[in-house]
């Protein structure tokens, strides 16, 4: 896929964003202060993010049947996009986060808002800006819901899709309580990493191409050899993730580079770093990693022994090995996926590989 065509599809995809957040938000439009709450969820939904899973979803369906693309299949796939923001917004308050993509966390919106609004009135607007936050999760976890609700497909479709969507909510879940019991933990194995990233991340991308694949009419094939292309294409993107979010430029990713190893997560960079470390290596990751204090000579500390442990050439090479992976799983469909965008396919899982934020 070339970066025009991955733009024109986000720009339709955005499109329809736009539309149905604004349908959405003539419901409310009597009252001031849901309107402002919509406004922020908007704020947040259009703040940035690559759209890779709406994206991979409109391609997934376009190779089983490229008569597919058009306003009713962006409008479902906006349900993946909501999904992972909602998620998003549940991530940053259990991270303790206080920005996203370059702005604000959105409970932190919310934070701020209470503290200017209601901070004469003693409100504890920590508290405030914690439980917008949660309510604004769920909130756009239902709006994922009802973007399926509102496609124009027949019900036994829309059934099996919901289903898919389901088993991919509860994945994450999952993937989310594995991550954060981790976390408390110096030594976790790559074998553990990979099963919380098949839950948390991959989850979307498999179930994305999936779900595509299902609103063409695949076949169980068809459908098969695109999850575990997404699967494996997931796989790899959040291992690059981990790369980016210690190595990465700021001012790309709106998120600062130091935040993964004070969080404690465990990354695959981290891990292989532990592995291969010396005993006194070791001592210095144990008493930095998760601190939340740490200063930016020990953060860089931190760094240096993952490059000197190979755990950043390993974690690049074992993101290019899924992602060949990824692709060699598109030939295994039957009947054959349409070839231009079987192509378009196999740049989306080089772009995720491949990118700087």
């Amino acid at each position: 896929m070339t970066k025009e065509s991955f733009e024109n599809l986000r720009v339709n995809i955005d499109s329809a964003l736009q539309d149905f957040m604004n349908d959405q938000s003539l419901t409310i439009k009597d009252n001031e202060f849901f309107t402002y709450y919509y406004e922020q969820i908007s704020n947040f939904l259009f703040s940035g993010g690559k759209r890779f899973r709406p994206v991979l979803m409109a391609v997934s369906a376009a190779a089983v049947n490229p008569k597919i693309l058009g306003k009713d299949l962006f409008r479902v796939s906006l349900s993946l996009e909501l999904l992972h923001n909602a998620s998003l917004i549940h991530d940053d308050i259990m991270d303790k986060a206080e920005s996203r993509r370059g702005i604000k966390a959105f409970h932190c919106t919310f934070r701020d808002y209470a503290t200017e609004m209601y901070s004469s009135k003693n409100t504890d607007v920590l508290n405030y800006g914690l439980s917008m936050g949660i309510l604004g999760g769920d909130f756009a976890y239902n709006l994922a819901y009802k973007a399926i609700q509102e496609g124009k497909f027949n019900a036994e479709t829309k059934l099996k899709a919901y289903q898919e969507f389901n088993e991919g909510f509860m994945s994450i879940v999952k993937g989310v309580i594995l991550e954060t019991d981790m976390m408390n933990k110096f030594e976790v194995t790559e074998k553990q990493y990979i099963e919380m990233n098949k839950r948390k991340t991959a989850a979307l991308f498999e179930k994305s191409a999936r779900i595509g694949a299902i609103f063409a009419g695949g076949t169980e094939s068809q459908i098969e050899s695109l999850g575990n292309y997404g699967k494996n294409a997931g796989i790899a993107f959040q291992i690059v993730d981990d790369v980016i979010g210690t190595f990465g430029d700021p001012a790309k990713t709106g998120k600062p580079v130091d935040s993964d190893i004070k969080e404690g997560k465990k990354t695959i960079l981290l891990i292989k770093a532990i592995e291969n470390s010396t005993e006194e290596q070791q001592k210095m990751l144990n008493k930095i990693v998760g601190n939340r204090i740490a200063t930016q000579e020990e953060i860089e500390q931190v760094c240096l022994i993952m490059k000197e442990t190979g755990a950043v050439d390993y974690a690049k090479k074992k993101a290019e090995e899924l992602y060949k992976m990824s692709i060699d799983f598109l030939e295994k469909a039957s009947p054959k996926l349409n070839i231009h965008y079987k192509e378009l396919l196999i740049n989306i899982s080089k772009m995720g590989v491949y990118r700087e934020k």
